[in-house]
């Protein structure tokens, strides 16, 4: 039998306007843990509560981006493989989680953190989110408690790629039905006294929601009439201003930044519209590369910004967290990198090593050992035989 060669030019499967998405929300995420400054006379303290939307904007970020790879591999290849997703997920995550980690252990051994080792070891094994109590301001978890996004997205890696793999056939209704009986189930529980915002916040049942949601748009993007209707009226500035009359609609109030923010309920909404306002600004993105919008999150240092906020999210607590009260630091070179503008050139600093030296490397091993259906960015694709399989030229799908 004939072999027909895949074609010569194939899409790099990169969208640099994620980048830019994720560097807004690694900023928002900064900002929310930087103590109130000042520029001119004008102070950040009034935005900081606002600055932890940043989360809300990775969630949007992972449910969007996993799922279209998924189903851009089912579509290339034929098949989803469940063991390389795995594999390229772990080499992507782990190996910078697990430097930083150790890095806060010989901290601990030494003396200057003092971090409780149950919380470490709720973030070296991922469920930190359900060791959280809101009421803890001791700084016993001070940094590893940031591990409780990490977790969540952990998990919803797994349910993910098990829904997809199990259920090839009326995804959408299996989609849409896990979404209602969460949110059924968050009535029930606030009802019920189930639901505490002291210690279930930030537990993986409540705020799976807020990444299956994304990753239902994903799939409702494959549907071609539906994906036409979005490139056709979908604009980003349609999908910011949808967001913001949503929002005035709602009278959105957040009284207590930090608190209510962080409940991830639906009941109230309150902020919840600008949580699906990202995915729609996401997506509105994506489909639109020529917009204002995109052309300013592919600029090169928002994109540059965006590579780095993994890193950027595991250290900059180390710089940015001992300033606090209620953690205990005796370390001076710590406290001195803690101050302003020394946290965050320390913060870049240990982001940049973390990228070169930890992430990409063990990015194209993970490529490497189960290759992708698209190589993803230049830096991180590598040259494969497995790609043959691939059949026509895939539609571009972010790294």
């Amino acid at each position: 039998m004939k072999t027909v060669k895949p074609p010569s030019r194939r899409a790099s499967g990169y969208l640099p306007s994620l980048d830019g998405w994720r560097a807004i929300a690694i900023l928002g995420v900064l900002m929310t843990h930087d103590l109130p400054w000042s520029i001119g006379g004008y102070s950040t303290a009034a935005f900081r509560g606002y600055g932890g939307y940043g989360v809300y904007l990775f969630f949007a970020i992972s449910g969007i981006l996993i799922c279209t790879r998924i189903l851009e591999e089912e579509s290339l290849i034929g098949r989803f493989h469940l063991k390389s997703f795995y594999i390229r997920r772990v080499l992507r995550i782990q190996p910078a989680s697990l430097v930083y980690l150790a890095v806060i252990a010989l901290l601990m051994l030494a003396g200057i953190v003092h971090e409780s080792w149950h919380y470490w070891r709720g973030a070296l094994l991922f469920y930190a989110n359900f060791l959280y109590r809101a009421s803890d301001s001791s700084g016993t978890a001070a940094f590893t408690g940031h591990f409780w996004t990490l977790s969540v997205e952990e998990h919803f890696y797994i349910l993910l790629s098990l829904l997809l793999f199990f259920f090839r056939r009326h995804r959408i209704r299996v989609f849409a039905s896990l979404i209602l009986l969460t949110w059924i189930a968050q009535i029930v529980a606030h009802r019920y006294g189930i639901y505490s915002y002291d210690i279930s916040s930030r537990r993986t049942q409540w705020v799976i929601l807020y990444l299956l949601t994304p990753a239902l748009l994903a799939l409702l993007l494959r549907i071609p009439n539906i994906r036409s209707l979005a490139v056709r009226f979908l604009s980003p500035w349609v999908a910011y201003l949808t967001t913001l009359a949503l929002m005035s609609a709602d009278r959105l109030r957040v009284p207590h930044p930090g608190v209510k923010f962080w409940s991830f309920d639906m009941l109230g909404m309150q902020g919840n519209y600008l949580f699906f306002g990202f995915s729609l600004w996401i997506i509105a993105t994506t489909l639109h590369p020529k917009s204002l919008s995109t052309r300013f999150l592919e600029l090169p240092p928002v994109r540059f910004v965006g590579r780095l906020s993994y890193s950027l999210y595991l250290w900059h607590i180390l710089f940015f967290i001992p300033v606090y009260a209620g953690v205990r630091i005796t370390s001076a070179p710590l406290l001195f990198l803690s101050e302003r503008p020394w946290k965050y050139i320390a913060s870049f600093a240990a982001a940049t090593l973390s990228y070169y030296f930890i992430e990409k490397p063990f990015i194209r091993l993970g490529h490497r050992l189960a290759p992708p259906a698209t190589p993803g960015h230049k830096d991180l694709a590598v040259d494969t035989a497995h790609r043959e399989n691939a059949g026509a030229e895939p539609i571009r799908v972010a790294n």
